[in-house]
């Protein structure tokens, strides 16, 4: 079944009578991965009403959706982008969520609460999950003391000293939205910030290094290893570059030779092939092989695009 028809599928789906629950989503590092504690937390009808409004709302909103990569900008207000929950630790979360009871495996300690990472709006009907909203937890989740003020609630028609109260707050936005096998993205940034999608992309810049060394495919690879480091911008360029795979095509690298000297790009070439790596050339080097250097047929310019999509 293709993206197009499961975005079809949700911008149809009947949320209005779904039963609403909230789950937690704790993390935790054993050897350096990622692992995920959930568990649900008791809520009232009145924000059952709320949370559900948020996931329809967002949905019809969503006019239009394009796949997710790593340098795509952030989406538009009636956009959305995509990308299958497999290749996320979304999938490692979703079938933890899977295994539990919203009856019985809920919320015990405060400091579950305030120690959470995200949370998730989850909509069923009789047969299942129908679809979930994440958030990332915002800074002001847990409500703090304002220095010199005294925080009050007016309940029962008098106010009420909020000091031995816990006052957490939730946002009136989600993440993603997900829906059978995949995401629909609302924020790049928290959805690569809540899934870890930063830890995700060392790791495939580690296994390009040593792709591309096995290949040998660079002169100066220190080089490079050295300006992408921990660098945001650096590591999706590289992930990218990875998942299109032309490093490995030897067709497209004869064609980056010999376009590179026809055109005077300026980038150095071993005899056998090899990429001589320069601090001036490196980001000319990544565009390309990202086939981000593209030819303007109207104004016959070469340009380097921040994101391309295939017509």
């Amino acid at each position: 079944m293709t993206t197009q028809i499961k975005f079809r599928r949700l911008k149809q789906l009947d949320l209005q009578e779904t039963y609403v629950s909230l789950a937690m989503v704790g993390e935790y590092k054993r050897q350096r991965e990622s692992q995920y504690r959930i568990k649900y937390i008791q809520i009232d009808d009145a924000l059952e009403r709320k949370l559900r409004n948020i996931i329809i709302r967002k949905i019809e909103q969503a006019n239009s959706f394009e796949e997710y990569d790593f340098e795509c900008p952030e989406p538009e207000e009636d956009l959305v982008r995509t990308i299958e929950s497999e290749s996320t630790d979304f999938f490692r979360i979703k079938e933890i969520l899977e295994s539990l009871n919203p009856e019985e495996d809920k919320i015990e300690s405060l400091d579950e609460l305030v120690k959470a990472k995200a949370y998730m709006i989850v909509l069923r009907n009789n047969d299942g999950i129908l679809t979930i909203g994440f958030k990332t937890i915002p800074e002001n989740w847990k409500m703090k003391r304002d220095r010199g003020l005294i925080p009050l609630l007016f309940r029962e028609n008098q106010f009420v000293d909020l000091e031995d109260e816990n006052v957490f707050s939730i946002a009136n936005t989600i993440d993603f939205i997900a829906f059978e096998d995949v995401l629909f993205i609302l924020s790049k940034k928290n959805f690569e910030y809540g899934l870890n999608f930063r830890e995700g992309m060392i790791a495939k810049a580690d296994e390009l290094y040593e792709e591309v060394k096995e290949i040998n495919l660079f002169v100066n690879m220190d080089i490079l290893t050295n300006r992408v480091g921990n660098n945001q911008r650096y590591l999706k360029k590289i992930a990218t570059i990875k998942n299109l795979g032309y490093y490995r095509n030897q067709a497209f690298l004869q064609r980056f030779r010999e376009i590179n000297q026809h055109k005077c790009w300026g980038i150095q070439f071993q005899d056998d092939g090899q990429i001589v790596i320069t601090e001036e050339k490196l980001d000319d080097i990544l565009s390309i092989l990202q086939n981000k250097r593209l030819y303007s047929e109207l104004t016959e310019e070469d340009f380097d695009v921040p994101s391309a999509k295939k017509i």
